[in-house]
């Protein structure tokens, strides 16, 4: 079989893992065209590459100082909140967000057109303390290499260099919890952007996909890992689509009749509004598992949601939440739509923390993988690249 090789191009998925602050992180990104003899990889990554076959994989560590930054204090400054900038009218400081660093005026090396994030630790009426490290700075972790597909190449023409793991690494540091903790206006109910009555704007069936079928296969296979066993699944905020790997079925509660009456993977299903009543129609107990499909953006009342799955869970029942980039403008809530999409994934682990219900928390984002040529995609050809997925999962207290 073909090798990777300064000779060959080859697709690779990386998957990172990660835990801080009792949650499991799973980064996954997958490598289109690598090539080992123009792409870059810090510390010894290229010959861990290096000889690896199509279905072959290999688990290296992932250390601070060779392929992350050290954490480095002197990065922790405190600024004068005047210094904060954003260019933009609504845009504030908030105690645990991120920010682009070139929203601060008056740091050294610090230029307007800088995207690099920076978090806000802590704050008073004069003063803003700020972290500029890298999101992932000092996390300590472990990295499976995979090997997808390995072929000798016909012609080298030379082009631009990849640096696969600083693809790997830009984003997911970005769901880390703060010591500080971080506020997203969950203590009380969110607003959404444009306003709207909840129940008028689902009267009509909205038969589309939310996200490309890379996507969709990829929520699918979230699904069929974590569902193995499970009997009495609850959709929550279903449509026409559930994403559940082929034969199985669940309950579906959403808002619209015709929709969720043609959703296959429905046995059965009941229409209700989250928003106007977060109290869910079950008994205790009533399923092992409970999934919610690109849909969580639009909760205004989301921990008292979360308290209610988890009473209609069993005892060790399970709840998964799956989202993307993609939703109805005029209904998801305000904060979602001003965050960055791993700063959602932080959001939504908080609301399983502060439902005061769920344990072993689990983040998982998958991202990088080629879009599917689809005549029925509305953004094929214009975006490449399949639409991220990130998942989080617990399991109600037992």
């Amino acid at each position: 079989m073909t090798a990777i090789c300064t000779d060959t191009l080859a697709n690779v998925h990386f998957r990172l893992h990660w835990e801080e602050h009792d949650i499991c992180h799973e980064d996954r990104f997958y490598a289109q065209n690598v090539n080992m003899w123009r792409d870059y990889f810090p510390g010894e990554l290229g010959k861990a590459l290096t000889g690896l076959e199509k279905g072959s994989s290999i688990r290296v560590p992932f250390m601070p100082g060779i392929h992350l930054p050290c954490r480095d204090e002197g990065k922790v400054q405190r600024v004068s909140r005047s210094s904060f900038k954003p260019g933009m009218t609504g845009i504030v400081p908030v105690r645990g967000r991120f920010y682009p660093q070139g929203v601060l005026r008056g740091l050294p090396g610090i230029f307007p057109q800088n995207i690099n994030p920076f978090r806000v630790i802590d704050m008073d009426e004069t003063t803003l303390t700020v972290d500029l490290n890298h999101p992932l700075a000092g996390v300590h972790a472990e990295l499976d290499i995979a090997a997808l597909d390995v072929w000798a190449k016909t012609a080298e023409f030379g082009g631009q260099c990849q640096d696969w793991i600083c693809a790997l690494t830009d984003g997911p540091g970005l769901k880390r919890k703060p010591a500080q903790g971080m506020d997203f206006g969950l203590g009380r109910p969110l607003d959404k952007p444009l306003g709207g009555n909840d129940a008028a704007f689902y009267s009509t069936p909205r038969k589309v996909a939310h996200v490309d079928s890379q996507a969709r296969a990829v929520i699918e296979g979230i699904y069929a890992s974590l569902l193995t066993g499970k009997k009495r699944i609850l959709d929550l905020m279903a449509g026409w689509q559930s994403h559940l790997p082929h034969g199985v079925t669940a309950s579906g509660l959403g808002m619209n009749a015709e929709e969720l009456a043609d959703n296959p993977a429905l046995s059965t299903f009941l229409v209700h509004d989250l928003n106007a009543n977060p109290v869910l129609p079950y008994g205790e107990g009533s399923f092992d598992a409970v999934v919610c499909s690109l849909s969580v953006e639009y909760l205004t009342r989301p921990v008292d949601v979360f308290r209610e799955v988890a009473r209609v869970l069993e005892p060790g029942g399970l709840c998964v939440m799956v989202f993307s980039h993609r939703w109805f403008p005029d209904q998801a809530v305000r904060i979602w739509t001003e965050l960055h999409e791993f700063e959602r994934v932080a959001m939504v682990a908080q609301m399983f923390r502060l439902s005061g219900r769920f344990q072993g928390l689990h983040t998982l984002s998958e991202r990088g993988w080629p879009r599917p040529m689809d005549a029925r995609d509305r953004y094929y050809p214009m975006i490449q690249h399949s639409d991220p997925v990130h998942a989080v999962w617990g399991w109600v207290n037992a």
